[in-house]
């Protein structure tokens, strides 16, 4: 039998896009006559207000959070400097939703400078905008959260390629 991975009340995850989530309830909704339960889940950094997840689907969609050395063994890999650069908005889109379904956090970082770099010579579209808002608030949430540090802090950091020291 299949055993799935269970939150608690007060727990923090991972959700994809909204980043860092709470845990606010575990609860039973009837839907088309079937009661199912769910997560309730409280975005920390996003403005979406709340997120219900299946209990029988979490695995899909939510994760724990990464340990401080998970992730600074990611941030000590410095991505290629040959930053990648997809014309064809449908191959970015693909490898967009590839890197977050795979959580891979060196390619969310590669695509991140990609599109800062092209948001600073103005030719970024409001779709490639948006998604760059929520790559950024998948990687940092979770960064602060871990690391204990102001999520605007490490914005900034990573915005002027500064060294993130916290304490």
């Amino acid at each position: 039998m299949l055993r799935l991975k269970t939150y608690h009340i007060g727990e923090k995850v991972v959700h994809c896009p909204e980043g860092v989530c709470e845990v606010e309830d575990i609860c039973q909704i009837e839907m088309n006559k079937m009661k199912k339960y769910y997560y309730r889940l409280k975005p920390i950094q996003s403005k979406v207000k709340v997120v219900y997840i299946p209990i029988d689907k979490v695995e899909m969609h939510v994760r724990p959070l990464k340990t401080k050395k998970e992730l600074e063994k990611i941030f000590c890999i410095e991505p290629e400097e040959q930053l990648i650069c997809y014309r064809n908005p449908q191959k970015r889109m693909d490898i967009q939703n590839q890197a977050v379904r795979e959580d891979d956090a060196v390619m969310l970082i590669q695509l991140i400078k990609m599109y800062r770099r092209k948001r600073q010579k103005n030719h970024i579209s409001l779709g490639d905008a948006r998604w760059l808002k929520e790559a950024e608030c998948y990687l940092f949430s979770e960064m602060s959260e871990v690391l204990e540090c102001d999520y605007n802090f490490l914005l900034q950091c990573a915005q002027y390629n500064q060294k993130i020291e916290c304490a």
